[in-house]
């Protein structure tokens, strides 16, 4: 498991944690997106604009704003 996968999974704990504590607990958790469905997104734009090189990070950013 990656280091990525573990802050990952940290983060989506903590963020179920606080819906618990949320007058809207759903609110809370399905807003989040997590590590993998940015990366797909990430993947989709990269394959959408053409498979450029030296782009990773702009697409990455991109998947996050979703």
């Amino acid at each position: 498991m990656s280091k990525y996968m573990t802050k990952s999974r940290a983060t989506q704990m903590s963020a179920m944690q606080q819906a618990h504590k949320a007058p809207h607990p759903g609110s809370a958790v399905t807003a989040m997106l997590t590590h993998e469905e940015i990366a797909r997104r990430a993947y989709e734009i990269y394959v959408e604009k053409g498979c450029p090189q030296g782009q990773s990070e702009q697409h990455w950013l991109q998947a996050k704003q979703k």
